[in-house]
C-alpha cells in the first residue's frame, strides 16, 4: 500500500537563494528517507523534486470522523517544514507542507512500507543544505528530522546535458495526468531510501537527456549505464545506440540487482552525443539488502608477494590498527573473516590480499590506495591523538582517513558561552557535506556530532552540544 502524494511548489529563490545528496537520517520515527533529482525549468531556474518517505507504521491513525472519508478507514496527517539554507549566499527559505495518511485499518498501516511525498522547487544553480522536519499535525505526538545537501547544476537546452538520476520503486505507463506520479506518460514512484534487494530486485530510473545535436532533424546517440561498488569498479553495465528526431529526451530503464551482494553501489547513467561528439552524466547512489549473496574474493592468495609487502615487518599490534582504521573498505565478509585469524603471518596474508584487491586503486582520487591510506593513517596518529585514543580511533581521525583532508575547517575556539567546536567542510567528495566536531570533554577530544554525509550520524539540532550549559 502506498499513499500517493504529490506537491508542486513553483517558489523562486532568486532573491533568497542562488544548490547533490543524499541524506543522513535521525532516528527515524516518522520519515524512512529522503533525496533528490534535478530537472531542466528555463535558462536561470532548475527544477529540484524533493522526494521524502513516510513511516506509516510509527503513525497514530485514528477514524476518519469528521473527515471525508465515511468506510471506516484511518486518517492522519503528517507536517512537512523545509528548511532551504543557501551555503553561498548563507540566506535560509522556509515552506510548509501538509500531507494527508490514510489506511484501511491499522494492520494495513502497519504492513506498508512507506508513503511517498513529491515536492517541486524551483532553485538558481548552487550548493544548498536541505533539512526536513517532520510532525503528526492532528496530535504532535511523533516527530523527526532529516537534512541532505543538495546541488542544483544549470541545465540548458543549449547544449548537452542530463538530469539527476532519480531511483524509483516503480515505472509504468500513465495516461492521467491526475495521476500524482504523471511525468512525461509514465507513473514515476521515487524510492527516497535507495534501498533495493530482498523484495526489491529491481532499480528503476528515470533521466532526462537536454540539448542532442541533430543533423537533417535526426538525432543519433549512445546511452549507457554503468553500476560501480564503492572500489570504483563496474560491476555492471549496458550500452544503447539509439536515433530519433527530438533534442530532449526521456530515459528510463531497470536493473537486475539480486545477484549483487550487500553494499553501496553507484549508478552512473551517461549519454554521448554523434553528431555533436559530446557527453554528459550524472550519477546517483543506492544501496543494497542481499545478505544471501556472498562478497566477491578480494584476490587469490597464489598471486600475491607477502614477503615484498609493506606489512611482512610489521607486528600484530600494527596490523590490526590498519585493518580496523581501514574499515570503509571493508565489507562484513572480511571483517568476519580477520577476527577469525589467530596468527600474526596470517594476518600479514590477509592485509597483503586486501590491498591487493583488483580495483583496490578505486576512484580517479586514488583514495583508497595503500600509500594514500598509509599516508592518511599517519597524518590522522599524529594530529588527531588524545591521551586517551591513538589518532585513527577518534572521530576526527576516522573521517580523516575515510574522506581525506577537508577542503576547509572552520575552528571555533573555546569561549565563555561555547564549548570549542570544529566545522570540516568537502565540497565534492560524496556530493560534498559537513562534519561538526565538538570538544565536550575539555580534553582535545572532539566528537562528531553531526554531519550531512549519507550513513553519518546526523543532529540538526547540533548546536545545543556547543552551548555552555549554565
Amino acid at each position: 500500500m502506498s499513499s500517493r502524494v504529490l506537491r508542486n511548489i513553483a517558489v523562486s529563490l532568486g532573491l533568497l537563494l542562488s544548490a547533490r545528496p543524499y541524506c543522513a537520517l535521525a532516528q527515524s520515527r516518522l520519515l524512512s528517507g529522503i533525496n533528490y533529482a534535478e530537472f531542466r525549468y528555463d535558462a536561470t531556474m532548475t527544477d529540484v523534486e524533493i522526494y521524502v518517505s513516510i513511516s506509516p507504521a510509527n503513525l497514530s491513525l485514528h477514524s476518519a470522523g469528521k473527515a471525508a472519508t465515511t468506510d471506516g478507514r484511518l486518517v492522519s496527517v503528517v507536517e512537512l517544514r523545509y528548511r532551504l539554507k543557501n551555503l553561498a549566499a548563507d540566506s535560509t527559505f522556509y515552506i510548509t507542507d501538509s500531507v494527508p495518511i490514510e489506511a484501511a485499518d491499522s494492520q494495513s498501516a502497519h504492513d506498508a512500507s512507506t508513503f511517498v511525498t513529491v515536492t517541486r522547487l524551483l532553485f538558481k544553480p548552487g550548493d544548498y543544505l536541505a533539512t526536513v522536519f517532520a510532525t503528526q499535525g492532528d496530535s504532535g505526538t511523533a516527530s523527526d528530522s532529516a537534512e541532505m545537501l543538495i546541488k542544483v547544476r544549470p541545465l540548458s537546452d543549449k547544449s548537452l546535458s542530463i538530469s539527476g538520476v532519480e531511483l524509483c520503486s516503480d515505472i509504468s505507463a500513465s495516461a492521467s495526468k491526475d495521476d500524482p506520479y504523471y511525468k512525461n506518460t509514465l507513473h514515476v514512484v521515487p524510492n527516497p531510501k535507495a534501498v533495493y534487494g530482498m523484495g526489491m530486485p529491481v532499480v528503476s530510473y528515470y533521466g532526462e537527456v537536454y540539448g542532442l545535436g541533430k543533423l537533417n532533424d535526426t538525432t543519433e546517440y549512445a546511452v549507457s549505464w554503468n553500476v560501480m561498488d564503492t572500489y570504483g569498479r563496474v560491476v555492471k553495465k549496458s550500452v544503447t545506440l539509439k536515433s530519433g528526431s527530438a533534442s530532449d529526451v526521456v530515459e528510463v530503464g531497470s536493473i537486475n540487482i539480486s545477484d549483487l551482494p550487500s553494499g553501496k553501489f553507484a549508478l552512473e547513467l551517461a549519454v554521448a552525443d554523434s553528431i555533436d561528439r559530446k557527453t554528459a552524466s550524472s550519477s546517483s547512489y543506492f544501496f543494497v539488502y542481499n545478505p544471501y549473496v556472498k562478497q566477491p574474493v578480494i584476490a587469490s592468495a597464489q598471486t600475491v608477494n607477502v614477503f615484498a609487502s609493506p606489512f611482512f615487518t610489521m607486528g600484530e599490534q600494527d596490523l590490526d590498527a590498519i585493518f580496523h582504521a581501514a574499515n570503509y573498505l571493508e565489507t562484513p565478509q572480511q571483517t568476519s573473516e580477520y577476527k577469525k585469524l589467530t596468527t600474526i603471518d596470517g594476518k600479514r596474508r590477509f592485509l597483503a590480499e586486501f590491498w591487493a584487491a583488483p580495483g583496490r586503486n578505486g576512484d580517479s582520487s586514488g583514495f583508497n590506495t595503500w600509500p594514500r591510506f598509509e599516508a592518511r593513517l599517519k597524518y590522522a596518529n599524529v594530529n588527531f591523538k588524545t591521551a586517551f585514543k591513538p589518532g585513527w580511533m577518534t572521530d576526527r581521525g576516522r573521517v580523516y582517513i575515510d574522506y581525506g583532508a577537508p577542503d576547509e575547517i572552520d575552528r571555533h575556539p573555546n569561549s565563555a558561552n561555547n564549548k570549542p567546536y570544529q566545522i570540516w567542510s568537502y565540497n565534492s567528495r560524496n556530493g560534498g557535506g559537513i562534519f561538526v566536531f565538538v570538544d565536550r570533554t575539555g580534553f582535545n577530544d572532539y566528537e562528531l556530532i553531526h554531519s550531512t554525509m549519507r550513513g553519518e550520524v546526523s543532529d540538526p539540532d547540533w548546536q545545543r552540544y556547543v552551548q555552555m550549559q549554565q
